[in-house]
């Protein structure tokens, strides 16, 4: 704690001496205020007590940064990525919190247009005619509810305009066989304030890695991505808003991971003869009513339905990965044996939502929202491990079905005790119910092969339990345009089942997880809004963390709970307009995220349990930052304006595995971007990882030696649309 206090210290000899030389500067432009969503109502950025990072689709759109996961990696203590493969085992974490988990549910909420996307292996994914992204730092469990734990990501699309007919359309290209187009297009219907809004992307990649055994490409892969959204009013006071989603992404030559040997010789091809091939399907559809009252306050119902797919084939491991398995069994007689020849993996999730919330926004004092919330969800996971030799096959297959219904109330608000002081806080109180059906088969071959030994048999099992997440903090304005705010929130993680060859004794569930975090921080937006500076510092108290461990002698992946873990760190951030034409950004994080007491940990060759207390969070860094500047001008030719940027993004060194044994040291990236843009065109140059800079995106050991994913390398290309 003295460390943390230390910490908070810094922060602030850092960012209130950039308060006070912002006195002294000139004057300039004016910015326009940020208004978010955040609490469920409307509210400038800066007068929200918590610490929130707001990126518009503009700046999004330069920066070419065009997936949800890309978009959360590129702030300050947020992580993004991947256990084992794309699409497949997605990981986010927001200020040292979030397990590497395969089967659980998310410990970050992400929600698109007001609908959460509940099934964690749907969270990767492109982002189409936005208009922002809120990223919430710490545990939303008040307003957001369970699995929120660490933090909500909240994106908004552009909504159907009825004073407005136009649209554009855009062609991208780059390196390694990058194409890629969009298009959006919006008009009224009729006159009488509806609209409809449709918005199409479609791109692909040829990937930057190869098959040494044929030639063919690795990594790349396909997307397709559509939304259609309609807006109006049915009457004076009720608004009507209805969206369709639909994504669909192909990764054609995916893999496991090369050998540690072949990424530190800079080698680009990898001996896979049967790659992984992912196919992940993503459809929402939402429909929302906005009921105005005559005293200025609404009612908001959403109805929110969607369905998800995950589909897995193929081998994508190195060949000769597994020798030693496949000469044990070809020394007993099966001839051409080989290991895993096949991992198949069908994970199918469903999910119907219904919220109903009061706001009240727009009074002197007080200001709240309170409301219900009702989920029910269904997911289905099929894995597969087939081994093929001479005239035959070994197959070992599990299912888990699970069934949730979760119903919760809430209410949340910000009362104004005097001119500078204001009291905020919240409770959510919710109740999850799940239900869970468990088969394992094998075939002859499997049994008499002894494959079958360490798995449990099919059961059933049920888990009940509620839960209270309460929030409450103290706000204080000293002065105009200088927020300081102080606060104490809870988040829940809701418990679950392993579901993916289950081992004897992991039957049953795995607990719920809690943690409470404790914030101060100050928001400062001088110069007539053109300098905004934010600073928070943070300690969170994680409490029966779920882990994935992994057993290399039977290839489970059990859940277990780490019964204490924490994370203490903080963020600041500066951004500045120094006139018309400049502007700088710069952003640090630090999040000393470390399991404090997990003496039962899997050891990663299924020798039993190890102590990890005291070990690093995996896939955590503890530095994080960022830095930018961008240039806009006038080219004094057809209205053009010329914009330039350049940013850098940093990490310091993080493990993959929760025994700290296999890391990637720290890293930085540098992209820029350049180009020319008016009311009726836009044409620009990009470039990422400028300086073809190699790291790990993936690691892991299997049991036979080190596998791993390197990140992208230097990337280049350009882009061209048209207005209309």
């Amino acid at each position: 704690m003295k460390t943390a206090i230390g910490f908070a210290a810094l922060l602030a000899g850092v960012s209130l001496p950039v308060l006070a030389l912002a006195q002294e500067a000139t004057q300039g432009t004016v910015l326009e205020p940020i208004i978010v969503t955040a609490e469920k109502r409307r509210a400038e950025s800066k007068d929200v007590p918590a610490s929130i990072v707001v990126k518009t689709g503009e700046t999004l759109s330069l920066r070419k940064t065009k997936r949800r996961e890309d978009a959360i990696a590129a702030e300050p203590n947020a992580q993004t990525g991947a256990v084992t493969a794309k699409l497949y085992t997605s990981f986010t974490a927001i200020r040292g919190v979030g397990s590497a988990l395969i089967e659980s549910d998310p410990s970050v909420g992400i929600y698109v247009d007001g609908v959460g996307i509940g099934n964690a292996q749907a969270h990767s994914g492109t982002l189409l005619d936005v208009d922002r992204i809120e990223i919430l730092r710490g545990p939303q469990g008040t307003l957001y509810g369970r699995n929120n734990i660490a933090g909500s990501v909240n994106i908004i699309s552009n909504l159907p305009d009825p004073d407005h007919t136009g649209g554009e359309i855009g062609m991208d290209f780059g390196r390694f066989g990058t194409l890629g187009t969009t298009g959006v297009f919006n008009t009224p219907i009729g006159d009488n304030g509806w609209a409809v809004r449709g918005a199409f992307s479609a791109s692909k990649t040829d990937g930057f890695l190869h098959s040494t055994v044929d030639g063919s490409d690795l990594g790349g892969g396909k997307d397709v991505h559509g939304r259609l959204s309609i807006a109006g009013d049915i009457t004076d006071n009720l608004e009507f808003l209805g969206i369709v989603d639909i994504e669909r992404q192909v990764l054609d030559g995916e893999m496991f991971g090369m050998p540690e040997a072949d990424f530190l010789k800079g080698s680009r091809g990898v001996a896979v003869d049967d790659p992984t091939r992912i196919d992940s399907d993503l459809v929402t559809a939402s429909g929302q009513l906005t009921y105005q009252l005559d005293n200025g306050d609404k009612i908001v119902s959403i109805t929110g339905f969607q369905k998800s797919a995950v589909g897995v084939s193929g081998n994508g491991f190195p060949v000769g990965y597994f020798a030693a398995y496949d000469a044990l069994f070809q020394s007993m007689g099966f001839a051409n044996f080989r290991y895993r020849s096949d991992n198949p993996f069908d994970g199918r999730y469903r999910q119907w939502s219904q919220e109903v919330r009061y706001v009240s926004e727009d009074n002197d004092r007080l200001n709240w929202v309170a409301g219900l919330y009702g989920e029910f969800s269904q997911a289905s996971r099929v894995y597969g491990a087939n081994s093929t030799f001479t005239g035959g096959e070994a197959t070992l297959s599990t299912r888990g079905d699970t069934d949730t219904v979760s119903l919760s109330a809430f209410a949340d608000g910000t009362y104004a005790l005097n001119d500078q002081w204001k009291l905020f806080g919240g409770l959510r109180v919710g109740h999850d119910r799940k239900t869970f059906d468990y088969d394992f088969n094998a075939n002859a071959t499997a049994q008499l092969l002894g494959l079958t030994g360490a798995f449990a048999p099919g059961y059933s099992a049920k888990l009940s339990e509620a839960y209270v997440t309460p929030r409450i903090g103290l706000q204080f304005e000293p002065m105009d345009g200088l927020n300081l705010y102080g606060g104490i929130s809870s988040g829940y993680k809701s418990g679950g089942f392993n579901s993916g060859f289950v081992g004897l004794g992991d039957e049953g569930a795995y607990d719920s997880e809690r943690v409470i975090s404790y914030e101060l921080g100050l928001k400062s937006a001088t110069l007539d809004d053109r300098l905004k500076v934010e600073a928070s510092v943070f300690y969170i108290d994680w409490r029966d963390q779920q882990v994935q461990g992994f057993n290399a002698l039977t290839g489970a992946t059990p859940i277990s709970n780490a019964p204490r873990s924490e994370s203490w760190g903080g963020e600041l951030s500066v951004a500045y307009d120094l006139d018309d034409h400049w502007t700088l950004t710069a952003g640090a994080g630090y999040a000393d995220a470390t399991y404090k007491d997990y003496r039962n940990a899997r050891a990663l060759d299924g020798s039993g349990s190890v102590d990890v207390s005291g070990n690093q969070q995996q896939f955590v860094s503890r530095f994080t930052g960022s830095a930018g500047v961008t240039y806009q001008w006038e080219a004094g030719w057809d209205d053009l304006v010329g914009k330039v940027g350049v940013n850098y993004r940093y990490r310091s060194s993080y493990y993959f595995d929760v025994q700290n044994t296999i890391s990637q040291k720290g890293y930085g990236l540098v992209d820029a971007y350049a180009g020319l843009e008016n009311d009726r065109y836009a044409a620009y140059v990009f470039a990422k990882n400028i300086g073809d800079l190699d790291y790990r995106i993936v690691a892991a050991d299997l049991g036979t030696g080190k596998l791993l994913s390197p990140g992208d390398p230097l990337t280049f290309g350009g882009s061209f649309k048209v207005k209309f």
